[in-house]
């Protein structure tokens, strides 16, 4: 299943879309390595979402809702070992990240104020809302 999701989505390296603009793999790490003391950041880790904000000493496990900016990158990290995540919105299907190895890092910009419901294909309990103001 791994797989087929991976070739499925492995095309996908940056994607725009009317309110969200998403940039994976090389790109989207170096972008995280550069900002990632003052950054937002969604972890992936034992099967479950963390929240890290800048100025937030440890992330926040299991968040029920988030709460970015507009315009405001937020960083999406696979920090598995060994487990594929596969994140997607949907409130309107618009965006899904390829298949997350451990280690992948993914930059997505919600551009226009509203709720997006977050979740995971492959771990259906990973789902949180992200409300951007």
């Amino acid at each position: 299943m791994r797989t087929l999701l991976a070739l499925l989505f492995a095309s996908v390296a940056t994607t725009s879309f009317a309110a969200t603009d998403v940039v994976e793999g090389e790109a989207a790490k170096s972008a995280y390595e550069a900002s990632k003391d003052a950054s937002t950041s969604l972890l992936q880790k034992r099967k479950t979402f963390y929240f890290k904000e800048f100025g937030m000493d440890k992330p926040k496990r299991k968040p029920k809702e988030i709460r970015v900016k507009a315009g405001e990158v937020i960083y999406i990290l696979n920090n598995e070992k060994k487990i594929t995540h596969n994140i997607f919105d949907e409130s309107d299907n618009s965006w899904v990240l390829a298949a997350q190895e451990p280690g992948d890092v993914a930059a997505v910009t919600f551009n226009d104020k509203g709720e997006h419901k977050l979740k995971c294909a492959i771990h259906p309990k990973m789902k949180l809302t992200l409300i951007v103001e």
